[in-house]
């Protein structure tokens, strides 16, 4: 290990970069470069100060001797960065190091190094720096911004169902951290991302009922984030990225604050009485006809008394008003409504959102583009059919992001 060591605090200098780069490409290369053992090409990635501390010959050592101690480099995941640099977790064969480059405005690596890995806490607290303050309520938000000179495009990212905060996670086991994942990935691609706690979750939470129980009140914050981030000069473009639930409240938002494109992730193309119903049949026949008789009246404006304990958590009366404005949409006819570019993806293993879903949706807006992703599951990640919701990707935040995923919502964005 102590050749390693030696290797991993080998610090070059990190100038201070101005332009917007392509990290995410670099990234490719530095790992295509090394697997292949293809020390000349590395050394052509380099800037000129690189290039003095760190000749071909010591290039072509320096891959060699991590090459026999750590293996291929298997997989490459972003982890942040200041706006001068990326980081990067880079998972080799036989370990795992965290990468670190800096790129100037010719896309030439001005720093390049190796350092110890060590994983982030899902729980680490998040920065507030951009926040909505409503009538009612702060929503809490985070901005993740790129190295650029010049506006960049921004993604506003919707999180799904339940309490599931900015992140990806939640306080019922689900830790997967997969929002701040996407947004990182983002950012070393050039890409701004917004993410937040929706009203009545984490940061956003009130302890009001009446206030944080509301998918009225969902709507309009993500109607006032993007007015927000469109009269924000440091962006050139405002993309809406529903996942799950947040797909429906993309789609209502864009109706209320028109944005440039939209990315519906994993959902529903079905109303949500018609989901639900499908889910709990799936499990109990019995159960599903009890709640269908309940959904129905909730549909027709009606609250109800629900005398069923395995169904509490759906019709406990603080949320029946937001089942009840939920329920009244058709994702198939709100997607119609959207004259902007659409993108649509759906993984093929989602336990929870299947592809007749994404199918249905792509019927609602003939013109959009769908990608059905293999072995994707419902959290982005890479996984088997079988695993369904218990898979290891759900608590486990240190799984990473589908590959497909992360290249479709690149590719869209950029081909404006």
């Amino acid at each position: 290990m102590k050749k390693i060591c030696l290797l991993t605090t080998l610090l070059l200098p990190f100038l201070k970069m101005t332009a917007q780069v392509d990290y995410l490409a670099a990234a490719a290369k530095v790992q295509r470069y090394y697997n292949r053992q293809q020390a000349d090409s590395l050394y052509g990635m380099f800037g000129n100060t690189i290039k003095s501390m760190l000749p071909p010959d010591q290039t072509r050592t320096m891959l060699s001797q991590l090459q026999n101690q750590l293996g291929n480099m298997m997989q490459l995941t972003p982890t942040g960065g200041d706006g001068t640099y990326q980081t990067w977790k880079a998972d080799f064969a036989k370990g795992t190091l965290t990468m670190i480059l800096a790129l100037n405005a010719n896309h030439q690596m001005e720093g390049f190094r190796f350092v110890p890995y060590q994983e982030k806490k899902a729980t680490e607290t998040t920065a507030d720096n951009y926040n909505l303050t409503t009538a009612d309520a702060t929503i809490h938000g985070t901005l993740t911004l790129p190295v650029s000179n010049g506006p960049v495009p921004v993604v506003l990212l919707i999180a799904g169902s339940g309490p599931t905060d900015r992140d990806g996670n939640n306080n019922m086991g689900l830790k997967t951290n997969v929002y701040k994942m996407l947004a990182e990935t983002l950012q070393a691609a050039g890409i701004a991302c917004v993410r937040y706690d929706k009203r009545g979750v984490g940061a956003s939470a009130t302890g009001k009922p009446e206030t944080d129980i509301s998918f009225e009140g969902t709507v309009n914050d993500a109607a006032g984030f993007i007015n927000m981030l469109k009269a924000d000069k440091r962006f050139s473009r405002v993309i809406v990225a529903g996942h799950s639930e947040g797909s429906m409240i993309g789609m209502l938002a864009i109706q209320r604050s028109p944005a440039d494109q939209f990315i519906s992730i994993a959902g529903a193309g079905e109303p949500i009485d018609v989901i639900l119903e499908r889910q709990l049949n799936a499990q109990s026949p019995p159960l599903a006809a009890k709640a269908k008789s309940m959904l129905d009246s909730l549909k027709q404006g009606h609250t109800v008394v629900n005398t069923e304990p395995a169904l509490q958590g759906l019709f406990y009366p603080a949320v029946q008003p937001y089942i009840m404005s939920w329920v009244k949409y058709d994702p198939e006819k709100e997607i119609g409504k959207l004259k902007i570019p659409i993108l649509i993806i759906q993984g093929n293993t989602d336990a929870q959102v299947s592809v007749n879903d994404a199918q249905h949706l792509k019927q609602g807006a003939p013109a959009a583009q769908l990608k059905i992703i293999d072995q994707m599951n419902h959290v982005l990640k890479v996984a088997p059919a079988s695993g369904g919701i218990n898979d290891i990707t759900y608590a486990d935040p240190t799984k990473p992001l589908s590959a497909a995923l992360v290249k479709d919502v690149e590719s869209f964005i950029k081909s404006r």
